[in-house]
């Protein structure tokens, strides 16, 4: 069985779903069990705008991925991976399985699976936002977008919230089948250095991980900072993640609070880094506005650290309020949040514990690949 994954972006590039991408292709692939696994991608690093990996970046790529070339579309951000057809028809897939609505890999790939009878997996991604409500997008929605849903076997989501948000907006689905992110709970769990400490960084560890972008909320946890000072005299705001260009602004927000010796901006930390980081952290703070399903808010859990995040989209179907943690709306429910959960370690305690045992049972790689694998097996039958 032959499975060829397209996707726009993939890793080193940065972003959870380029992660989700490389686990399943990563994890699926046995040729000893006849599944010969293959990535047609890109190597943009990011893609509104387009920028790109640098060369040295690239040199562990597995030599069953491949990266295409990129052409951009005049007047909208839907950049094409060039001769994308003639590659997918080269690899001879018996499987199509592609990502992201909106994006040109999946459309093509519709296109062709459509054209010569291939079953066709979609992960959609999907989400609404102000740009994908203008009018060109929403004439791409109605058109080219509606054929991708249409022609798929399977559109494979992240969460209940991202099916229904397809159901309402009325695309032709086949068959849905709910796929999280999995977690590799050793590797959160097993006992790890502090990354803090060596970094001379000590006191309540308030620990945000995401692109540093806009969307990712970041702005408000800095603006709740002060505000959470009073009560907690020693918290430090540690952001770790990949800066896509907001950074600075974040950096003049908080010389403008007062708070700039309280926040740490640490970049990307290494695979063996970051769950140091989650363990060491006293709350993890996720103030995204948008997430089909929130990886980071699954790895804070299964290393025990009790959650604070906005109440929207997918991120209550991922951290159960009260439970794992609190929830919040409104920059006085955060501020309470993270004061409530410094004050209290039974409560600590008690978010970790549940949203550790939440992830081994909803959130495992096992249960997501065989399930996956369990529908490769019925659509090429």
């Amino acid at each position: 069985m032959r499975i060829l994954h397209t996707a726009l972006r993939y890793p080193p590039a940065t972003g959870g779903a380029e992660i989700y991408i490389k686990n399943i292709v990563d994890r699926t692939r046995n040729i000893e069990k006849h599944r010969d696994v293959r990535v047609l991608t890109s190597a943009m690093r990011t893609h509104g705008p387009i920028s790109m990996l640098e060369p040295e970046q690239l040199l562990d790529d597995p030599i069953y991925l491949q990266r295409l070339h990129v052409g951009k579309t005049p007047y909208v951000s839907y950049p094409r991976l060039q001769a994308l057809s003639y590659y997918i028809g080269h690899h001879k897939p018996d499987i199509i399985e592609s990502y992201g609505f909106w994006y040109q890999p999946a459309d093509a790939s519709a296109r062709y699976a459509r054209k010569h009878g291939i079953p066709f997996i979609f992960h959609p991604i999907y989400y609404e936002n102000r740009i994908r409500r203008k009018r060109i997008w929403q004439t791409y929605k109605h058109t080219i977008g509606k054929a991708t849903f249409k022609a798929a076997d399977v559109v494979v989501v992240l969460s209940e919230f991202e099916k229904n948000l397809i159901l309402e907006s009325n695309m032709p689905v086949k068959r849905f089948e709910i796929i999280p992110p999995g977690i590799d709970t050793a590797s959160f769990q097993n006992p790890q250095e502090n990354p803090f400490e060596k970094r001379s960084i000590t006191g309540t560890i308030l620990l945000s991980v995401s692109r540093i972008t806009r969307a990712k909320g970041l702005q408000s946890v800095l603006q709740a900072l002060p505000d959470i000072m009073r009560s907690v005299p020693d918290a430090q705001l540690v952001i770790v993640g990949e800066d896509f260009g907001y950074a600075d602004k974040l950096r003049v927000l908080a010389k403008k609070l007062g708070v700039e010796q309280r926040v740490h901006m640490l970049g990307k930390l290494s695979d063996t880094e970051l769950p140091g980081a989650y363990q060491h952290a006293d709350i993890f703070i996720h103030a995204s506005h948008y997430e089909a399903f929130g990886i980071v808010l699954a790895e804070a859990m299964a290393a025990g650290c009790p959650v604070v995040a906005r109440n929207a989209t997918a991120i209550p179907y991922v951290v159960p309020h009260e439970q794992a943690g609190l929830l919040f709306s409104t920059h006085d429910e955060l501020v309470q949040s993270v004061i409530s959960i410094c004050r209290d370690t039974n409560l600590t305690a008690r978010f970790g514990a549940y949203g550790k045992q939440h992830v081994e049972q909803h959130f495992t790689w096992d249960k997501s690949i065989n399930k996956l694998i369990t529908i490769y097996d019925e659509l090429k039958r």
